[in-house]
């Protein structure tokens, strides 16, 4: 009796077992390709980048940007001329009469690459110097020739006229709110866009340099703080964990969401700064930065989703460019 019991536990122990792995197999085999690739929680393009740039102390990070996107499109090439398109985009300036400005939104390449093109790198180089500094007060000229290192007369004999032309045949100008929209973003990317220019607000000693053997995530949390009822200052992550819906209480202004650290009369802590997202993973975007290799992760960081819904201000997604037919 004992021994029929014991024989009847093994064979439901045993039926147990089977029943356990058939409904394993079954689920494994019920997950869909696509499913697999719903799964998937990153998307990151770094084997598409060209080599990382350092600007150096030029104000340039908006023409390194532009130039990391148009690297990765199949027709273009692999070392376009930051110092023409910036320089383009300094003349530019310059006779529209609209202001000879540090650095450029990148919504002014929308315009500055169909009119003046690109250049490669050893038809132009990048200068190897300190960037040049002036005053508001100076002459327009003046600031040109301090924000580029070519001469206008140079500039438009040698430079622009052996440049080639471009046509910009599709792509998308994300404004201060489509920006910091993280989902479209990570759509883009997922659907074969290897790399967008988007500028951010920062905190510099947050992007403070050193060399690093993985990422190291920026948050919103050094530099900014909550404002309180009583004047105080509270960690962003801290009121992020109480209130998960925080970000879009900041953007609609019913949060104040402020600077902690104030300036001194040599140094501003905060300013505008333009990297290039090349991918995303579960904590935040990847992002390559034009400040050298031995900036972070091999010139490469993370930053939050959150320090990207507060902090993005445009993003140029350049899609499919051509060469137009005049060159």
């Amino acid at each position: 009796m004992k021994t029929n019991t014991i024989e009847r536990m093994k064979k439901l122990s045993f039926g147990v077992f089977f029943l356990s792995v058939n409904c394993l197999l079954a689920q494994i085999h019920l997950v869909s390709p696509e499913k697999l690739e719903q799964q998937n929680t990153s998307t990151i393009h770094i084997s598409a980048q060209t080599p990382v740039k350092n600007q150096g102390n030029g104000n340039t990070c908006s023409a390194f940007g532009v130039a990391a996107a148009l690297e990765t499109l199949p027709n273009m090439p692999k070392d376009i001329s930051e110092n023409f398109l910036y320089s383009a985009q300094k003349y530019e300036q310059l006779d529209a009469e609209t202001g000879v400005t540090r650095g450029n939104f990148l919504k002014s390449y929308i315009m500055s690459l169909p009119k003046y093109g690109i250049l490669t790198e050893a038809a132009l180089p990048y200068p190897n110097i300190i960037a040049g500094t002036w005053n508001e007060n100076d002459p327009e000229i003046m600031k040109a020739l301090k924000e580029s290192t070519t001469g206008p007369v140079t500039f438009l004999l040698k430079y622009k006229s052996t440049a080639k032309k471009i046509s910009l045949d599709s792509f998308e100008y994300l404004g201060q709110i489509d920006s910091k929209n993280v989902k479209h973003l990570k759509f883009l990317l997922d659907s074969g866009i290897k790399a967008i220019p988007v500028s951010y607000e920062l905190y510099i000693p947050a992007w403070k340099p050193f060399k690093a053997q993985k990422y190291h995530t920026i948050t919103p949390d050094e530099g900014y703080g909550v404002l309180m009822q009583d004047g105080s200052y509270a960690k962003y992550s801290d009121i992020k964990s109480r209130f998960p819906d925080i970000n879009e209480r900041i953007n609609n202004q019913q949060v104040s969401f402020l600077r902690t650290v104030a300036p001194t009369a040599n140094f501003n802590p905060y300013g505008g700064h333009v990297v290039t997202i090349v991918g995303y993973d579960s904590e935040g975007f990847i992002i390559k930065n034009s400040w050298g290799a031995d900036w972070r992760y091999f010139g490469y960081e993370r930053i939050s989703y959150d320090y990207h819904e507060l902090f993005a201000y445009e993003a140029l997604v350049i899609k499919r460019v051509s060469y137009k037919e005049d060159n």
